[in-house]
């Protein structure tokens, strides 16, 4: 009898476990990095204080490959999120963004960056956002010409841009697949592989990870409140460059026109990517 009560408290056990893994947000619009302590910051890190421009200019002092043997503190604004929140923890349990000093264009990649403490990423929503404003400490390197920050950690934290609450998605139309839909078909594809068919995929802007204006193009996220899908340097209007970020906003209903894949665990567009239909007013 001890037995079978023994397996049945496993079981249930390792259903609960099973069904709370999840490499998606924990819930659209998740707001519990807009801490009341912040600043956040941790005491007794040591490091070279200096600007993001001076460890650029660091960096491209050095040999191609090689790596500073001390660390350096920078602070600044973060631009680009190179590793997309959603993936976290799924696929990564630290960070890849961009850095750069108040006001200014040029910036210096911070790659596998661990969290305060030195610690890895176990929340989507403990992803600094693009706008945050950070302190890290790493080395520097010049990685075949691209300054880089690497063997980095986050020491304090200013302040922290939260998506906005997700607002809801209305039904896709009769020419269009909700974003669980588009989700589902790209994870049933081998990885890096693309879909052989164009998708209507309709659903609501949550954030926006990197906007260009050289190229024309914004990569976001967009979600119907149930899961979350990746636009990757998505176009514009019937694809058309985007010339200013009021173009695309969080909070835009919009419906994309584009192949999906699965990018090692990773649902978003390959290829050619426009919008067709939009409720932002700007585009």
């Amino acid at each position: 009898m001890k037995k079978n009560i023994f397996a049945l408290v496993a079981f249930l056990a390792l259903v609960l476990v099973s069904c709370n893994e999840s490499p998606y947000m924990p819930a659209p619009g998740d707001n519990r990095f807009n801490l009341d302590s912040i600043p956040v910051v941790m005491p007794d890190t040591n490091g070279i204080e200096i600007s993001v421009d001076e460890a650029i200019a660091i960096c491209r002092s050095m040999t191609p490959g090689a790596e500073t043997a001390e660390m350096y503190k920078l602070s600044g604004v973060l631009t680009k999120n190179t590793t997309t929140p959603i993936s976290v923890p799924g696929s990564y349990k630290n960070i890849n963004f961009n850095l750069s000093d108040n006001g200014n264009k040029t910036s210096i990649a911070c790659y596998y960056t661990n969290n305060l403490y030195n610690r890895q990423f176990y929340r989507s929503s403990d992803v600094p956002r693009v706008g945050s404003k950070l302190t890290v400490i790493g080395a520097l390197t010049n990685y075949n010409g691209t300054p880089e920050m690497t063997k980095g950690f986050i020491v304090r934290i200013d302040s922290m841009v939260a998506p906005p609450p997700f607002p809801g998605c209305p039904e896709p139309g009769e020419d269009e697949i909700s974003v669980s839909k588009a989700v589902e078909i790209a994870l049933a594809l081998p990885s890096r592989k693309a879909s052989a068919e164009a998708y209507n995929i309709m659903g609501v802007v949550t954030e926006i990870l990197e906007f260009s204006v050289s190229n024309g193009n914004a990569t976001y996220i967009i979600s119907d409140g149930k899961s979350y899908f990746e636009i990757y340097r998505g176009a514009g209007l019937n694809g058309a460059k985007l010339t200013s970020e009021e173009q695309i906003q969080p909070n835009d209903t919009v419906t994309i026109n584009a192949k999906v894949q699965n990018y090692s665990g990773l649902p978003e567009t390959s290829g050619t990517c426009k919008i067709l239909r939009s409720t932002n007013p700007e585009l």
